[in-house]
């Protein structure tokens, strides 16, 4: 008897120990799905970019999301090149989205394909806001994507051991992110060999010293571009600026980076206010240049482009007045602003020369 009730024993402690196995288990599968569901039901669409005609409700989201990120990690020796310039600015976690943005163009162009992140902390999803401002500053190239067509989704999974882990994926908000212009992958394929196929004429065209390719860039997108403040879909984008030749200062701006960038002379992209004639204040961007005495200098191609009415001539009209200019003149019509799109951190412009380019 006393060895079949420590056989009865046992066997009971062995099934014991496999119903606690098998209850952990499932607890463990169960947390975890559970997890995902409500993560899933809590996501909202959290839109990236500088449109200003996105819903209160969305923007109140991803502003809370990103809080009061200036950065501090960011520190103030940046390179002074012009390449990923604003890259250089974004913490550790900031830059693996930003390298994992650049290493999947050919996904985004796709206009579906959703990309993840391999990434594994909590706070990912508050820097995402900044890493798309980089992007967009330091790649005006990617100029088919709909930023406010985009949605960042947030996954957290904890198993029975409270231990939590994270996903993040950008991903298409309903269907896909093209701007409206493009529907197709071949069409945005040919839209960029357009684009490409101008920043390579326009920089085999500028010969001879650092301030001579500069102006010859300058002049060439003054003479190729109008100004046109119409509601049209490229209007804000390198494709509108160089094929379709009209934009508004954006389209300037990123140009002249692009063409800037193909010559080996860095250039980035400034946001802020710019002043006019009358004090009224309007948002604008522009650019600074590094020249070859190592000072960075204030190009607004866009003010230096005369808009004429009707059949009317530009002879006369100076057309360098915003050209290679020193903050002690560039700097009286022309406000920076760190802050790209109001909800990311504030980033650090170059430090103009005081005087003009001599």
């Amino acid at each position: 008897m006393r060895k079949n009730n420590r056989g009865a024993a046992t066997v009971n402690i062995i099934l014991l120990i496999a119903i606690v196995i098998c209850t952990t288990l499932i607890g463990i599968v169960l947390k975890q799905d559970s997890n995902q569901i409500s993560e899933e039901n809590q996501i909202r669409n959290r839109i990236v970019g500088q449109n200003t005609n996105a819903s209160t409700n969305e923007y109140v989201e991803l502003s809370n999301s990103i809080g009061n990120n200036n950065n501090s990690n960011a520190n103030t020796n940046i390179e002074n090149d012009g390449k990923k310039y604003y890259y250089k600015q974004l913490n550790d976690t900031a830059k693996i989205m930003y390298d994992t943005l650049e290493n999947n163009i050919s996904a985004l162009k796709t206009g579906t394909q959703s990309i993840d992140f391999d990434i594994n902390t909590s706070d990912a999803g508050n820097y995402f806001q900044s890493v798309w401002d980089a992007f967009t500053l330091d790649r005006p190239d990617v100029f088919w994507v709909d930023t406010l067509k985009l949605s960042l989704l947030t996954k957290s999974m904890t198993n029975i051991f409270s231990s939590t882990s994270y996903q993040y994926t950008l991903e298409p908000r309903d269907g896909n992110y093209y701007i409206d212009s493009f529907s197709l992958p071949t069409q945005v394929d040919e839209a960029i060999e357009a684009v490409e196929t101008k920043i390579a004429q326009i920089a085999n065209g500028a010969r001879g010293s650092t301030y001579d390719k500069v102006k010859y860039v300058h002049d060439y997108i003054v003479d190729l571009m109008s100004y046109d403040q119409t509601e049209k879909i490229n209007n804000a984008n390198v494709y509108g600026a160089l094929i379709e030749k009209t934009c508004v200062c954006e389209g300037y701006a990123e140009s002249f980076k692009l063409i800037l960038d193909r010559l080996n002379i860095p250039c980035v992209i400034i946001y802020g206010d710019g002043i006019d004639s009358r004090g009224r204040t309007e948002a604008h961007a522009w650019n600074y240049v590094k020249m070859e005495d190592g000072n960075w200098y204030g190009v607004d191609a866009t003010w230096d482009d005369p808009i004429i009415i009707g059949n009317g001539s530009a002879a006369g009209v100076d057309r360098h007045q915003y050209f290679l200019k020193g903050r002690g003149d560039f700097s009286k019509n022309h406000v920076e602003n760190g802050d790209v799109s109001g909800h990311g951190q504030i980033f650090k412009y170059p430090a103009l020369s005081y005087t003009n380019y001599n």
